[in-house]
């Protein structure tokens, strides 16, 4: 009996000891290496197939998602969205300065922000990539983050498909509106007041390159260096366009709405003002502009 135990046992640890070969070399395969060059122009070794990937910049979780990346953490400021909420019930939330919520996902990818305060602990976790948010308009981005996660084609195809239907609704809407018409975006944040410019987010993408509406002249004039004009509340009727759209936050009011200056402006006479909801429009992802380009659509053509 013994003499029959002694060769299965060396059989059993030969084929272990191959099983543990093909696990080595699955596992090397799964670990191949590209390089991506950031924003800074700094050169960073990522997995060419990321498999576990946080999102610190809220604003590129959305875009991973649409491309099916292995999203494994998100920063917690998603659930300020109804849309993105939805999109990412199941992934763990992260608070973005809490590097060692990071580190407990295992992560081999990481992406954020250039202001990111802990770039250097998080470069210690796994690589990292730290996009300059104002580098890139809304499409670039997401061909970045096609190439990052080896879903290009995909990403170009979003493209194609979403300037096909926005030129189609930008037709529509101007020729129920006027082709001259303008629109202007404009918001209060910690007690101050901006006009927004075409790539600040909050639907200025969708108003201004989607659906090619025009802005005031005097609102090209002030954001054309920034993007954002931070304007006091006696600039309002100049800054206000034939269509004025205020973002803010769930519940909450403008601190100028109650004011004759706001209250006497063209657009508000015309009962052609409407606010939308920040939570929502400050990202632009593919989810997030769907929903802003429906809801841009239905307000403008309902306050014709």
């Amino acid at each position: 009996m013994k003499k029959l135990i002694l060769p299965l046992l060396a059989l059993v640890l030969i084929l272990a000891a191959c099983g543990n070969g093909s696990n080595d070399k699955a596992s090397k395969k799964d670990e191949v290496k590209t390089t991506y060059k950031q924003d800074s122009g700094e050169k960073v070794k990522i997995p060419k197939h990321p498999k576990r990937i946080v999102v610190l910049g809220a604003t590129y979780a959305g875009g991973l998602k649409q491309l099916d990346a292995n999203v494994v953490g998100v920063a917690n400021i998603v659930d300020d969205s109804k849309v993105l909420k939805d999109k990412f019930k199941d992934v763990d939330k992260v608070d973005p300065e809490n590097v060692e919520s990071v580190a407990k996902l295992k992560p081999d990818l990481i992406i954020t922000y250039n202001t990111d305060k802990n770039l250097k602990k998080l470069n210690k976790v796994a690589p990292t990539i730290a996009f300059d948010y104002m580098k890139h308009d809304y499409k670039e981005q997401h061909k970045e983050l096609g190439k990052i996660v080896g879903k290009e084609d995909k990403a170009n195809e979003w493209i194609k498909e979403w300037d096909k239907k926005t030129q189609n609704d930008g037709q529509e809407i101007k020729d129920q509106i006027g082709t001259d018409t303008t629109v202007s975006i404009i918001k209060d944040f910690d007690k101050k007041i901006y006009a927004l410019g075409k790539t600040y987010g909050h639907g200025s993408e969708i108003l201004y390159d989607s659906f090619g509406l025009k802005m005031p002249s005097k609102v090209e004039k002030a954001t054309k260096k920034n993007d954002l004009a931070d304007i006091s509340e006696e600039q309002i009727p100049e800054m206000s366009g034939d269509y004025v759209v205020t973002p803010v936050a769930k519940g909450a009011d403008l601190s100028f709405e109650k004011k004759d200056i706001w209250k006497n402006t063209k657009a508000v006479k015309n009962g052609k003002t409407f606010k939308v909801d920040e939570g929502i429009y400050w990202l632009n992802d593919p989810y997030s502009l769907e929903y802003e380009r429906k809801d841009l659509k239905e307000k403008l053509l309902q306050h014709k």
